[in-house]
């Protein structure tokens, strides 16, 4: 496994450092919420209002209401073993490295890795020589992106298979392949992201199916009853799980901080 994770993100980092411009398309998946996740988001909503007369609306949108769900369920997942682990991105591994050893410091394994030439990862990747590390910088594996938008492309071909191939063939390789490319994550972070991921949905796509099923009819004949309203709240969920919730992540920091003052 760790020739063939060291081959695929040398070959796919290859593609970087070369021409300014493929840098900037490939920072554009990266740092871009419109290029990262609008197409997979537009998927979604396909989905969603795809042939409201037809009987199987009920059972589509009772998918995809059970999707949005594990998303929220994912993100503490996934915070919770990045940080219960030293794994450090390629990038930090290009630069000189120092490990703690029997009581000695010895030097880190070097990796070789291209630099992106523009984007968030040139200020990473400036900030690391300057000696400043980002503390999420150090925690790649599991990748919380690639759990979360495997996760909801496949919840999205569970309801249209059109709309789901589509979707899970941006997230491959624009979304997550990107992220191997810039030396964010390892393939071996994707791929164990991707398990979770889809492993979390299934188990949730599997309780609430059945006699489960009726506990979301409420839920959709609200929204079916309320499009302008649903579409709006739909809007601003995507939005965040598109954002890996760190709009959610802040607030919850805030809150917390403030009750600490308070009490």
């Amino acid at each position: 496994m760790g020739g063939f994770n060291e081959g695929l993100f040398h070959a796919l980092n290859s593609l970087v450092g070369r021409s300014w411009a493929i840098d900037s398309v490939i920072a554009l998946s990266l740092d871009n919420i419109f290029v990262k996740a609008g197409p997979i988001g537009a998927c979604f909503f396909y989905a969603w209002y795809l042939r409201e007369d037809s009987p199987r609306e009920g059972m589509r949108r009772r998918i995809l209401l059970v999707t949005l769900l594990s998303l929220f369920l994912i993100a503490p997942l996934t915070k919770h073993l990045s940080e219960s682990r030293l794994a450090p991105r390629p990038f930090l591994l290009s630069q000189q490295t120092w490990v703690l050893h029997d009581g000695r410091l010895d030097e880190g394994r070097r990796i070789e890795a291209r630099p992106m030439q523009t984007g968030e990862m040139l200020k990473r990747s400036d900030a690391l020589r300057e000696g400043r590390i980002d503390p999420n910088d150090l925690g790649s594996f599991p990748s919380d992106h690639a759990a979360f938008f495997i996760a909801l492309s496949l919840g999205i071909f569970l309801a249209s298979r059109r709309a789901g191939a589509i979707a899970l063939a941006w997230t491959v390789f624009v979304t997550l392949a990107s992220r191997i490319a810039a030396g964010m994550h390892w393939p071996v972070d994707i791929a164990a992201g991707a398990v979770i991921g889809a492993a979390v949905l299934a188990v949730l796509q599997w309780t609430f199916s059945g006699r489960w099923a009726r506990l979301w009819d409420p839920i959709v004949g609200w929204c079916a009853r309320y499009p302008g309203i649903a579409g709006a709240a739909l809007f601003l969920l995507l939005l965040e799980a598109a954002n890996t919730m760190q709009t959610l992540k802040r607030t919850l920091e805030i809150v917390s901080a403030l009750a600490g003052r308070v009490l």
